[in-house]
């Protein structure tokens, strides 16, 4: 009778742990439920800021186009020296790895 009741045991010690098993898959599925929703609301919101950022370097650009027109027109062998030199700081900065 003693080989019968350790087997009983070791199916009740393996029923037990497979309980803790399924309710900690359980837990497991709900923190992963919640971590997708607030990945989800963070995604939105930068979303939200990329596109107000977008709209005000547009508005920024769109208001001083002008100005900088007349500054290129009034002075135009700065205006070019100035690009060259912008161009060579960021070819500079993206071909050096």
């Amino acid at each position: 009778m003693g080989i019968f009741r350790h087997r009983r045991k070791r199916m009740r010690d393996l029923a037990d742990r497979f309980d803790e098993l399924q309710s900690d898959l359980i837990a497991l599925r709900k923190d992963a439920s919640k971590l997708v929703s607030g990945m989800s609301d963070a995604a939105g919101t930068a979303v939200e800021a990329a596109g107000a950022a977008y709209d005000g370097a547009g508005k920024w650009t769109s208001d001083n186009i002008g100005t900088m027109r007349s500054s290129v027109r009034g002075q135009p062998l700065a205006a070019v020296l100035v690009s060259l030199g912008v161009g060579a700081v960021l070819g500079a900065i993206f071909l050096r790895r």
